[in-house]
C-alpha cells in the first residue's frame, strides 16, 4: 500500500530464501513506536525460490495500514538488492535491517532522533546488534561472537570505524553521492561474502575525512537471530577467511613492490598469530579456543591467498568451495 505523504524514513529489508524468519522481522517493523504514516517499508526479494513472495504479499494484506512495498531484484547479490531498495525509497533517511533480525520497538525513533537533534548533522546513524537464539546455544558459544557494538555510550565514530549492515542508516543524499553499494562485495545467494557496507564506509571516510559524521546510539537496538549452523567453529572460521579475502579486494593494490610487502607482512602475521594461539592453549572449551585464537590466523590466510590471486567462495550452510585465479 502507498500513502500520499512522503515518509521521513524508508526501511530497506532485503531477503533471500528466509521465509520462516521474515515474518518476525516484518512484524517488528510494523510494530515500531514511530508514527506509522512517517515511514515506509521496502522489501526487496532477491530472487528467492521459496515462498518468500507469497508471504510478503499476505503480510501486506494483513497490515494494510502500513506502507509496505515489495520489489523483486532478480540479479543475485545483497549489494544489488540494497541498491534497488535505495532507488525505490522515498524517505529522507534510509534504514537497513536484515531478514533474520528483529528491531526493538524504539529502533526507528532512536535513529531519527539522532538525525534531528545531534550536532553536527549525522551522515549515518547505527546501533548495537545483539544475538537472539531460537535453538539451544552450545555451552562454548559466547554472545560476544555475534555481538556488534560500539559501547554503552552514544558517540561519533572515529575515522575508519563503521556500522554493520543489519543495523545502519544513512541520509539518502549520502547514499546517492557515493554511488551506493559495490556489487563486488557482500552475500550472493547462499555464498558467504562480506564487507559491502564496510567498503561503502571506507569510500565515505576516504573522500570526506573528518567531515564525515557517523553517529552511534545504543538506543537503536537490533536483535540478530543466530541460526544453528552459525554456532559452529567451521562457520566462524569460514567467516574469518571471507573477511580476510574481502579486505584484499577493498585495497586493490596493484603495485608489485607494495603487493610483495603486504604478502610478506601477512605471512609474518600468520606466523605470529599461530605462535600466539599455541601459547594460549588452555583448559576449557576447545571450540572457544579455536574461534578466538585461530580467527586472526585464518583471516590473514584468506588475505594472503587473495593477494596471490586465489579466491575461495564458501557456501554458508555447506562446505562447498570454488577457487578462482
Amino acid at each position: 500500500m502507498h500513502h500520499n505523504l512522503q515518509p521521513i524514513v524508508t526501511i530497506i529489508l532485503c531477503t533471500y530464501n528466509r521465509a520462516p524468519s521474515l515474518r518476525l522481522a516484518l512484524q517488528s517493523l510494523v510494530s515500531q513506536s514511530f508514527e506509522k504514516s512517517a515511514y515506509e517499508i521496502v522489501v526487496v526479494d532477491n530472487a528467492s525460490t521459496d515462498n518468500t513472495s507469497a508471504l510478503i504479499k499476505a503480510f501486506q494484506r494483513d497490515n494494510s495500514s502500513s506502507d509496505i512495498t515489495l520489489v523483486v531484484e532478480s540479479k543475485q547479490g545483497l549489494a544489488y538488492a540494497r541498491n534497488t531498495g535505495c532507488k525505490m525509497a522515498r524517505g529522507h533517511y534510509l534504514a537497513f535491517i536484515d531478514d533474520d533480525c528483529i528491531a526493538s520497538e524504539d529502533w526507528l525513533q532512536a535513529l531519527v532522533d539522532c538525525y534531528e537533534h545531534v550536532k553536527p548533522l549525522p551522515w549515518s546513524v547505527g546501533g548495537p546488534i545483539l544475538p537472539r537464539y531460537e535453538s539451544p546455544r552450545p555451552r562454548w558459544f559466547k554472545d560476544s561472537y555475534e555481538t556488534d557494538t560500539w559501547g554503552d555510550q552514544p558517540r561519533f565514530l572515529l575515522n575508519g570505524e563503521s556500522f554493520t549492515g543489519c543495523n545502519m542508516s544513512f541520509r539518502k543524499e549520502v547514499i546517492e553521492q557515493f554511488g551506493g553499494f559495490d556489487a563486488d562485495f557482500g552475500m550472493k545467494g547462499d555464498n558467504l561474502a562480506l564487507a559491502e557496507e564496510t567498503q561503502l564506509f571506507q569510500k565515505i571516510w576516504s573522500a570526506a575525512g573528518k567531515a564525515c559524521n557517523c553517529y552511534y546510539t545504543p538506543r537503536a537496538v537490533v536483535y540478530h537471530t543466530i541460526d544453528p549452523y552459525k554456532m559452529t567453529v567451521a562457520y566462524q572460521l569460514k567467516r574469518a577467511f571471507s573477511s580476510g579475502q574481502a579486505s584484499w579486494t577493498m585495497t586493490r593494490e596493484h603495485n608489485l613492490i607494495r603487493r610483495l610487502l603486504v604478502c610478506t607482512a601477512s605471512a609474518a602475521l600468520i606466523a605470529w598469530y599461530t605462535a600466539k594461539a599455541i601459547l594460549h592453549i588452555k583448559h576449557g572449551y576447545r571450540q572457544s579456543w579455536m574461534v578466538e585464537q585461530l580467527y586472526p590466523v585464518v583471516s590473514n590466510i584468506g588475505r594472503l591467498l587473495a593477494y596471490l590471486g586465489i579466491r575461495m567462495i564458501f557456501r554458508q550452510r555447506h562446505q562447498t568451495i570454488v577457487c578462482s585465479d
